[in-house]
């Protein structure tokens, strides 16, 4: 067995960069940029009202004036009016343009329209270019909005959209084959023997994947017979970019996969690791570099597998190299009877003083999937350390959402 530390470091040290495409924007949600955004103006682009009120110029209210005549309505997306005389107002309206020869808006709040006029309220404290959002205050022109390597989430698009980019270049996701194994286990909508279960790993892989913007998963289900394993499994290899299996690689008499993975020409880079749970974890790839990950087959093996190793091997590949890592402090006193590394589920809370703390969820072995419900991910305990106390702080691994 390896440790941990080295199976990231073989997963690591076998990281191809997937190409890169142009798709659009409409298309490109949790897509990872292979270009900066640029701004391809000032923001804002023009000196921008922020309040429904009026406009004034600044000096007439200096000299006293404190009742304005309206000459007309600045609304939004209109060429900018011009106040013809420095002693009476116009109108705005958020979002428009700040008229020519106004320097100050008022809110309506602050001003009694009667017949025509703004009458200003009493002890208002007026100063120059107020509720206004000045131009390129923001960001100017040719300025590097987001940059390459982000992901394309929410406000990443919303720049996107604001810039004029109809097409975006990102990384070209990884065609993904999840593939099933055993015979004991069939689908959701068959009829159940006593002696079978349901399929759920295939659906925790693409669940997963899914979740975290990985669109082109495939899932398949291949009973425990060589011949069928290595004629199904060949033809993926040729057909899929990735491939993740979950089950037959352990060391029972009908664990088939590392001996057909071998006859199939994928090299094994390392099988079996100094972990609980996950010990059997298989990683290889083929003869034209496709990564292979061989997950053992209890329901909380798998998912574990997927958030440790699978995912952020995934994420480098299409250019997200730097992760935010989350920490927990230890809700509780926990014992671990293993010498090995610990992935331990936990309930997570944030609490008033911005502390994120597990409460540890034990499940009963590594097939209690049904448990998984209750955490919000896991924390990874070091080896050899069979003890650790409330307020430990180890780092923390969530279910994404």
């Amino acid at each position: 067995m390896i440790t941990v530390k080295e199976a990231d470091t073989i997963i690591s040290g076998n990281i191809k960069k997937y190409p890169s495409v142009r798709v659009p924007l409409q298309s490109a949600f949790r897509m990872v940029l292979r270009e900066d955004l640029i701004a391809d103006r000032d923001l804002p682009p023009f000196n921008r009202v922020m309040m429904d009120g009026i406009g004034i110029n600044l000096s007439a209210w200096e000299k006293g004036v404190r009742t304005f005549t309206i000459e007309g309505i600045q609304k939004a997306g209109i060429p900018a009016l011009n106040l013809k005389n420095p002693e009476a107002c116009l109108e705005v309206m958020t979002g428009a343009v700040l008229p020519q020869g106004c320097d100050c808006v008022i809110p309506v709040e602050g001003v009694e329209m009667v017949k025509g006029k703004a009458k200003l309220k009493d002890s208002l404290n007026l100063t120059r270019m107020q509720y206004v959002h000045i131009q390129s205050s923001d960001h100017q022109a040719r300025a590097r909005l987001v940059s390459k390597g982000s992901r394309l989430l929410a406000s990443q698009v919303a720049v996107a959209a604001s810039i004029g980019k109809q097409e975006v270049l990102v990384s070209q996701m990884p065609k993904i084959a999840v593939v099933g194994t055993g015979d004991e286990v069939i689908g959701i909508g068959q009829k159940l023997a006593p002696y079978q279960i349901r399929r759920s790993n295939s659906y925790v892989i693409q669940a997963a994947l899914e979740l975290c913007g990985y669109n082109r998963v495939f899932c398949f289900h291949i009973r425990d017979d060589k011949d069928e394993l290595k004629t199904r499994l060949g033809k993926m290899l040729e057909d899929f970019d990735v491939l993740i299996l979950s089950g037959g690689v352990s060391r029972g008499k009908f664990d088939y996969i590392p001996e057909v993975l071998n006859r199939l020409g994928v090299k094994e880079l390392f099988h079996r690791v100094k972990q609980r749970p996950g010990k059997p974890l298989w990683f290889g790839k083929s003869k034209e570099g496709k990564p292979v990950f061989g997950l053992p087959g209890n329901p909380v093996s798998t998912q574990v597998g997927v958030y440790r190793y699978v995912l952020p091997f995934l994420d480098k590949s299409i250019g997200i190299w730097s992760v935010p890592e989350e920490f927990v402090s230890l809700e509780e006193d926990v014992e671990i009877k293993t010498d090995l590394t610990y992935f331990l589920p936990v309930k997570a809370e944030s609490r008033q003083d911005s502390c994120l703390v597990g409460s540890p969820v034990f499940p009963n072995g590594s097939g209690d999937y049904a448990s998984l419900t209750k955490a919000d991910g896991f924390i990874e305990l070091p080896p050899d350390t069979f003890r650790f106390a409330k307020g430990a702080i180890a780092r923390f691994y969530r279910w994404k959402i």
